[in-house]
């Protein structure tokens, strides 16, 4: 099932992976933000056994706080428009998931309005695995685990994300991209898997934008495909 919605929130152009072009008053807003959500990107108990624990802070996204609250807000109205069918829901979650693909594009640099379209495009069940992926970034990575609000490893992000879209994946990045249906860049939607051996990741529909855990000591983290792999990774729906 596939929507197109037209954007309600307002839209702020920046240019292609410019970080620079935010503003000092964003920047100002978003450190405010980060500031008050305290403990959200420090230390994280842990009793999962095969994860170790990590104390003090980590380094995460600048935007996470705002993309995190947006993402669930946007799911909320989602189970809520399900639920009920009722126009407002629906219209609360098509906002909120706007907001949410424009705090993204601004923490990469894209244009806000291909990162909209993109999102919009693609299939609820797409809409649905992107912002559960959003809803954890800042958690740690941690090997073997896919944990909600604990910690990730690679293919346990996106096997945590499309569950909450009702997809089971087997839980290991191989097999993962095997048992998606292939794609190419061109043909790759918000949502698809992208895949190098050793690591798989969340497309994001726009350029090389991803979501992924990638490693110890890193987090959950919107990201870009590195230069070097750009050329050679697989891409692949798990819903086909």
């Amino acid at each position: 099932m596939s929507a197109s919605d037209t954007p309600l929130a307002g839209q702020i152009r920046t240019p292609h992976r410019d970080r620079s072009s935010i503003g000092g008053l964003l920047r100002a807003v978003v450190l405010g933000l980060v500031v008050a959500s305290v403990g959200f990107a420090g230390s994280i108990a842990v009793t999962d056994d095969t994860a170790s624990a990590f104390s003090g802070p980590m380094a995460t996204n600048a935007m996470a706080p705002v993309v995190t609250t947006s993402a669930r807000q946007a799911l909320d109205s989602y189970d809520r428009w399900t639920t009920t069918d009722d126009a407002s829901d629906y219209r609360s979650f098509v906002w909120l998931r706007t907001q949410t693909a424009q705090y993204a594009a601004i923490e990469l640099g894209y244009p806000q309005d291909e990162m909209v379209e993109a999102w919009a495009a693609t299939p609820f069940e797409h809409q649905v695995a992107v912002l559960a992926a959003m809803t954890q970034i800042g958690v740690p990575y941690r090997t073997n685990t896919s944990k909600e609000n604990v910690g990730f490893d690679c293919s346990g992000l996106t096997t945590f994300a499309w569950s909450r879209a009702g997809v089971q994946l087997v839980r290991q990045s191989g097999a993962q991209i095997r048992d998606a249906a292939s794609l190419d860049r061109a043909t790759a939607k918000a949502g698809d898997l992208v895949q190098y051996p050793g690591h798989v990741m969340m497309y994001l529909g726009v350029g090389d934008a991803i979501i992924h855990s990638v490693m110890s000591g890193r987090t959950v983290e919107l990201d870009t495909i590195s230069d070097r792999r750009t050329n050679s990774v697989r891409f692949g729906d798990p819903t086909l």
